[in-house]
């Protein structure tokens, strides 16, 4: 028989298992009933009114954040919950926990969300600032090739990214081995321009393998062909310059250069890039 002093525990930890519970169900519900909508199917007056159901969502989280941090855990993790919630949740959890844990639970709901739902800013904003981070934004970054009219808008920089320099920036700040084979294995036009700035043999064998694909558009064949063709346009003074550098010093100063989003930081990218392809050459 247990001593008397041991059911008060007991009890303790079964109404703490008992409340954890009904806490989290209430969340589901909670997000069930705040995410019940489409945006960009809602008129202008419609928003205002689903912008202050979502504050006051948002509201209840930051006035909880041990309560709502591991119930957002998992309902990200529930990809039946609605596509904006996947979005607009990840932006939730990130804003109470900031962590490499929780980013990886965001940006693995984030490439299940619906880029409908989302303004294209945002979501490069966030995934290229994971990137400097150096999480693998892999799949949250492939998410994009659904939209080929993909563009952000950098006011500071008067620079307009699309998706093929959308995907270069959210990608090239990461370990090159969170995406080069992913990369390889989906290759179409956009992920043919990543491919070319890999710079190694087996994204030079893909891409020409991409170009001598008969059952592949021809436009995108073409495209193929010319960034193969790129490397023989290297000029002498490109070569000489590149012998100063090793192939990891240059990869290195591309990755930081990367976290910086304007014109020059991509000048300064296509230069580091084609002292590595005169290096391969």
């Amino acid at each position: 028989m247990r001593p008397a002093s041991v059911w008060p525990i007991i009890f303790t930890l079964l109404l703490n298992v008992v409340v954890a519970c009904a806490q989290s169900t209430s969340i589901h519900q909670q997000i069930q009933q705040t995410y019940n909508f489409q945006p960009h199917t809602l008129s202008s007056a419609d928003i205002t009114q689903k912008s202050g159901v979502l504050d006051q969502f948002w509201t209840n989280a930051k006035s909880q954040p041990n309560v709502y941090i591991p119930a957002l855990r998992q309902e990200l993790a529930d990809l039946r919950n609605p596509p904006f919630f996947l979005y607009d949740g990840s932006m939730l959890l990130l804003s109470l926990s900031d962590t490499s844990l929780d980013r990886k639970v965001a940006l693995a709901a984030m490439a299940r969300s619906d880029l409908h739902e989302v303004q294209p800013k945002d979501y490069f904003s966030q995934v290229h600032r994971m990137a400097t981070l150096n999480e693998n934004t892999t799949a949250s970054v492939f998410l994009i090739l659904e939209d080929p009219n993909f563009k952000v808008f950098i006011p500071q920089h008067v620079l307009t990214l699309g998706q093929n320099y959308a995907l270069v920036y959210m990608l090239l700040p990461t370990n090159q081995d969170y995406w080069l084979q992913p990369a390889i294995e989906t290759a179409q036009k956009s992920l043919i321009l990543v491919l070319w700035y890999a710079q190694t043999d087996a994204a030079e064998k893909a891409i020409a393998s991409f170009a001598a694909d008969a059952s592949k558009p021809p436009s995108a064949r073409d495209y193929a062909r010319q960034i193969a063709q790129a490397k023989d346009k290297i000029g002498a003074k490109q070569r000489v310059e590149a012998v100063a550098l090793t192939d990891a010093s240059l990869r290195r100063k591309r990755r930081e250069r990367m976290k910086a989003v304007s014109d020059e930081a991509l000048i300064d990218l296509d230069d580091y890039t084609v002292m590595l392809a005169a290096k391969c050459k």
